[in-house]
């Protein structure tokens, strides 16, 4: 029965890093509700661990602004980041069809601020300016950086987008990560996705634009774009354990943070 709980509605993961401190510091462990979204056949057997064609069975809900959630970079893609099939853990700022800008450090979503908990990690000094463009940013070319970002409207599933030589690399890794394979080709000034030529391309499923709570030290969908639906793994609910790496401490347990014990997350 635990085993049939974990495959379809709960499983556990380990935060590695600060990305989203101080929500979740490295050395939490989590619990994750893979339910709160969809349910879906599980990636592998349970048990013998074969892998196994993961299939939807239906939605339990929609990811709305806010919410922190756990997803999965595909393991075949490594043109863009080095977190090619890996799973990462971040806040949803930004939905589809939503205008995201983010001045100042302080992030605007269809013109109203959104408010990080306190327990996120966010100095305003050091602001980077306006034109100073991040090394790695999405939408390179844009003069934009982590500090002063957009306008950039979040794609909506249904919308076309115009496909150029000019915005290509834009656009590849969201048909890629749609189609879970490697489908874009580009000969000179012929662009082929499925080895048939475009010039638009219809947007097949709801993306999100991703932020850590660590904001001056988090890599983000600032740097490695959109996230849709599919790969995203569920909702962080709460922390059942928690180890600080302090290699001064005098014993094993000085080291457990008690205080994080079955702390919900928000």
């Amino acid at each position: 029965m635990g085993i049939f709980i974990r495959s379809f509605f709960l499983d556990a993961f380990r935060i590695p890093t600060s990305s989203m401190a101080n929500t979740l510091l490295s050395g939490d462990f989590i619990i994750v509700n893979l339910a709160a979204y969809k349910i879906n056949l599980p990636a592998q057997i349970p048990l013998l661990g074969i892998p196994f064609y993961q299939l939807d069975l239906f939605n339990t809900g929609t990811p709305k602004i806010n919410d922190i959630v756990v997803f999965r970079f595909p393991s075949f893609y490594s043109d863009r980041n080095s977190y090619y099939g890996t799973n990462l853990i971040k806040r949803i700022v930004a939905g589809p069809g939503d205008t995201l800008q983010i001045i100042n450090k302080k992030i605007f979503v269809n013109g109203s601020e959104i408010k990080f908990p306190a327990s996120a990690n966010r100095s305003y000094k050091d602001i980077k300016i306006k034109g100073k463009e991040d090394e790695g940013i999405f939408y390179d070319g844009t003069g934009w950086n982590s500090d002063n970002y957009g306008p950039i409207i979040i794609p909506a599933k249904g919308d076309t987008i115009q496909i150029n030589p000019a915005n290509i690399n834009i656009w590849k890794q969201l048909i890629v990560f749609e189609y879970m394979r490697k489908v874009v080709r580009e000969e000179g000034s012929v662009i082929t996705i499925d080895d048939k030529h475009v010039r638009e391309y219809v947007i097949q499923k709801k993306q999100y634009f991703l932020i850590g709570d660590n904001f001056n030290n988090s890599r983000d969908s600032r740097y490695f774009g959109f996230i849709n639906e599919d790969m995203i793994l569920g909702k962080v609910m709460f922390i059942y354990w928690s180890i600080s790496k302090n290699i001064y401490a005098r014993s094993f347990l000085s080291r457990i943070r008690w205080d994080r014990l079955f702390k919900s997350v928000k």
